[in-house]
């Protein structure tokens, strides 16, 4: 990893100062993922004790920016690095991405409205025939896809945005609540690990049986009425998501 310096008077913690250095070269490509990060490589790199390099470290693999390998040490993680917070709202992670300097961009195909499969439409509690909103959006972050994303919301009759206005970080519920005040009340989640498809592996350019993050949505708008279903496959390596529970 190439050197970084402290500043020893800018009030931030150590640990965090050199947890952003290793972050940075990592998720920047620039750390060398074959060759452990070793506590006595980083006390010799930045000069200070073993306490704030333990905390860096630990902090790195707790959001998944390394790990540790039994008997070998501790490796930097390749890819780009997504811990989504569960109170991200729909139609917001575009601009949380953003934000975050990931440099993010969508793609929506096949957008229209038609009558989504029988399981989707009882999960809507529509009838059989009864359109929806439908489209898919390949969403990539440093120009590498990152996430498939295939959307049925219900809307009102006629509703279809067109394209420009979804792509990058447009989004169709936005504009329900601009036009007709529809919000989004509350999620539910399903979320499991799988391996690719031919055409998933395809979608995220990997290669054919790899492991992915699936994450079923059911969203729930204005009056608790189902109101949209979207099923999310991510490159595994990639994606964290993030939720807290209360009692």
């Amino acid at each position: 990893m190439a050197r970084g310096g402290l500043d020893h008077t800018s009030g931030i913690p150590l640990y965090l100062q050199i947890k952003e250095i290793l972050r940075a070269e990592i998720t920047e490509g620039t750390a060398d993922t074959l060759s452990p990060v070793t506590e006595a490589m980083l006390l010799e790199r930045f000069g200070v004790s073993r306490a704030p390099i333990r905390q860096a470290l630990q902090e790195l693999t707790t959001e998944g920016y390394v790990y540790r390998k039994q008997g070998k040490g501790t490796f930097p993680v390749t890819g780009v690095r997504v811990a989504r917070p569960a109170d991200v709202r729909p139609g917001d992670l575009y601009r949380f991405l953003a934000e975050r300097g990931l440099h993010p961009g969508s793609t929506v195909s096949d957008l229209g409205r038609v009558a989504p499969p029988p399981d989707i439409a009882q999960k809507l509690g529509i009838g059989p025939s009864e359109p929806v909103l439908h489209f898919r959006r390949l969403l990539t972050l440093e120009g590498r896809p990152f996430a498939d994303n295939e959307i049925y919301i219900r809307t009102p009759d006629g509703f279809l945005p067109r394209t420009a206005e979804l792509d990058d970080g447009g989004s169709a519920f936005a504009l329900l609540e601009a036009e007709f005040g529809i919000t989004v009340e509350r999620s539910e989640h399903d979320a499991w690990a799988t391996a690719a498809t031919d055409e998933q592996a395809a979608a995220l350019a990997v290669p054919v049986g790899s492991p992915l993050l699936v994450i079923d949505t059911l969203f729930y708008t204005t009056g608790g009425v189902p109101g949209g279903w979207r099923r999310a496959v991510h490159r595994a390596e990639d994606f964290k998501f993030s939720f807290i529970t209360t009692p």
